[in-house]
């Protein structure tokens, strides 16, 4: 087993950097990976999020402000955070037009593959895994693409998992190590992660209990050095996990973060369910009445209250909904985004179109996924209820109060296999750990 951090780093980056390469060189998905503007304006990313990171980041170089889509250039954006367009707009002054989206490729090529050796360390120090666990987990993520088909993509998702991964391994090894430098370097880094995506408004607290029970393995947690500083790096976290909410706080007078939620929810979640329910006058009705406000704060709080009475109204559909959005979430391969890319029509519509042939080859493909991701998840579950039996409540709690943290919220809203990425590598070590478990009548050694 490869056991060297640098190689665990120089396979994937290895493996990234042909994945980009195969699809630059191909015709289609070049012209699918470009953005969306011009002669590319119809291509796979005309929809998407793209644009919403790149304006911002362009607006920035222009104004020196991280302007909003619709703006005139200095009216500060409130629907995106500033951490990606800030990496954009980096490799846009130091590379030049022409060159900055090739050097966003090849860059998060690099930085998604040092998620590797960052789960290495937190299998063994934090999870407690062996090292064969670690390597199937390797396998499972690679075979599936998971880190790897977001590479030539000019989205947030995996570059969050990957910082948010970089923060977590040095607050593990902040303790473990009792270096004050990894701790600085834990709060930097996870600070960072906050300005790429909203979602990390509370996880001060579930951090809190990561390095409490690290503390705890390592027999230090009753040193007072490791008490203060995991109170400290705590309230630090607070502060800067909320930089985007006092960001628009303070340009727009509302203490939120953006205002995904309340899009999230109202016009994503509401819209179903009111759709299944053959009643979406409620959400005309409802539009009228907002279009009469000016305050954006009052906007959210408006969207928030009428999605929720919505949901009270009609729980079965709600529930749903939210059931339907996890399945394409979690059971999703991610190599269907490439074959999107390649310009393969991967819609409901045109699944009515294939041969009776076609038809059964992709059921039974479909069918052999989904046994194989629900066959991983159940490994899962018996990992926390495994650690859950043997005493270990707070660790098993911790592992569930993460993964739910993450998951939850892109139910609401649904999306691909992405949503999983800040969590899915977690979700493999625990899964292949248990695996492993039952391969031996024994624990694993760490």
């Amino acid at each position: 087993m490869i056991k060297s951090r640098p190689v665990q780093f120089i396979v994937p980056a290895l493996m990234n950097i042909v994945y980009v390469i195969i699809m630059l060189s191909n015709g289609a998905t070049f012209f699918n990976l470009q953005m969306p503007e011009g002669k590319y304006s119809k291509n796979a990313m005309n929809g998407t999020d793209v644009m919403t990171y790149v304006i911002p980041a362009r607006n920035f170089l222009a104004h020196g402000v991280f302007g909003s889509v619709s703006g005139d250039g200095t009216d500060p954006d409130y629907h995106r955070t500033i951490g990606y367009p800030l990496f954009l707009s980096f490799l846009m002054k130091t590379l030049g037009t022409d060159l900055w989206l090739y050097g966003v490729f090849f860059t998060q090529a690099l930085l998604f593959a040092s998620i590797y050796p960052m789960l290495f360390i937190i299998n063994r120090e934090f999870i407690g895994g062996g090292d064969r666990g670690f390597y199937r987990a390797f396998v499972f993520l690679t075979a599936t693409g998971c880190f790897i088909v977001t590479t030539p993509i000019v989205l947030s998702d995996m570059f969050f998992s990957a910082v948010f991964t970089c923060g977590l391994c040095l607050g593990v090894l902040s303790i473990l190590r009792q270096r004050l430098i990894y701790l600085i370097l834990h709060v930097i880094v996870i600070g960072y992660a906050a300005q790429v995506r909203p979602t990390l408004a509370l996880y001060p607290i579930l951090n809190a209990v990561v390095l409490v029970l690290v503390a705890r393995k390592a027999g230090i947690i009753n040193m007072k050095k490791i008490r203060v500083w995991i109170a400290a790096s705590t309230i630090a976290l607070m502060i800067v996990c909320n930089g985007p909410a006092i960001r628009n706080y303070i340009n727009h007078g509302f203490f939120e973060s953006t205002d995904i939620a309340a899009i999230n929810l109202y016009d994503c979640l509401m819209v179903e369910v009111l759709f299944l329910e053959g009643n979406l006058d409620i959400y005309h009705m409802a539009n009228r009445e907002i279009a009469q406000l000016s305050d954006m704060q009052e906007i959210i709080k408006k969207k928030k209250k009428i999605a929720f009475q919505v949901f009270l109204r009609y729980p079965a559909s709600t529930i749903g909904k939210i059931v339907t959005h996890a399945e394409t979430i979690l059971l999703r391969l991610p190599w269907f985004e490439t074959v999107a890319l390649a310009g393969v029509d991967l819609s409901p519509e045109a699944y009515w179109k294939l041969s009776t042939r076609q038809i059964v080859i992709v059921n039974v493909f479909s069918m052999v996924i989904t046994l194989c991701y629900m066959f991983f998840y159940i490994l899962f579950a018996s990992f926390i209820i495994r650690t859950l039996r043997d005493g270990q409540v707070l660790f098993g709690l911790a592992i569930v109060g993460i993964v739910v943290y993450f998951l939850f919220p892109p139910f609401i809203a649904g999306g691909g296999f992405r949503m999983t990425l800040p969590v899915i590598g977690i979700i493999a070590l625990c899964a292949f750990d248990e695996l492993q478990r039952y391969f031996s009548k024994s624990p694993v050694a760490v």
